[in-house]
């Protein structure tokens, strides 16, 4: 269940935002506090394993300011979901990241062509949010600064892409997944384009 909500207002168009999410280059200097958490992230995202998931560092276990908490993980976890950093790109608006004791939740509204309201939710298990002493404050204090400095690069790049020198950007082979969302949307603008194909991950 939801025990924290975020909406904030991004003057970026919706496929950038979701082009952000889709890779992790931009981690190492964009997120210094999530990337030692989460050193791989630092690396550029190349050889990130998103289907065993993620590692954090030594001891550390979740996404929270400190990677620890005293929450109990979710049961039927595997040993992986238990140690380990899930996300995926729902298409066309969802994103979902998975720690071992929460999930947080991002719906994307597109609101104009330069204008994208999220809504992210931080969910954690009936249970804990029930229990004594329960406080999200250490997954939405990290959760919330991450998301103001996704938000702050997807504005920097659509307005890199209103000025009128810029015609198209290349995808490189480690941005397939960025490329995998025009996959994704072409066909059903009916632009698809020779050789494409409408497939996706999400």
């Amino acid at each position: 269940m939801s025990a924290r909500r975020f909406t904030y207002d991004v003057a970026a168009n919706w496929k950038v935002v979701a082009e952000n999410y889709n890779e992790c280059y931009h981690c190492g200097p964009v997120h210094p506090e999530l990337t030692r958490l989460v050193p791989s992230f630092a690396g550029g995202g190349a050889d990130l394993d998103w289907e065993a998931g993620v590692p954090h560092r030594d001891r550390a276990w979740t996404f929270t300011t400190t990677g620890t908490s005293t929450r109990q993980a979710f049961p039927d976890l595997d040993d992986d979901e238990r140690e380990r950093h899930k996300g995926e790109l729902v298409y066309p608006n969802l994103f979902v990241s998975c720690s071992a004791d929460h999930v947080t939740a991002f719906v994307l509204h597109p609101m104009a062509a330069d204008h994208t309201r999220i809504v992210c939710d931080l969910l954690f298990a009936p249970g804990e949010v029930a229990s004594a002493g329960f406080d999200p404050d250490d997954a939405a204090e990290l959760w919330d600064l991450v998301n103001r400095q996704d938000w702050a690069v997807c504005e920097s790049v659509h307005r890199g892409m209103t000025s009128r020198a810029y015609t198209q950007g290349w995808f490189a082979p480690m941005e397939d997944w960025s490329l995998d969302i025009r996959r994704w949307l072409l066909p059903r603008l009916g632009l698809e384009r020779p050789g494409e194909s409408g497939a996706s991950h999400g």
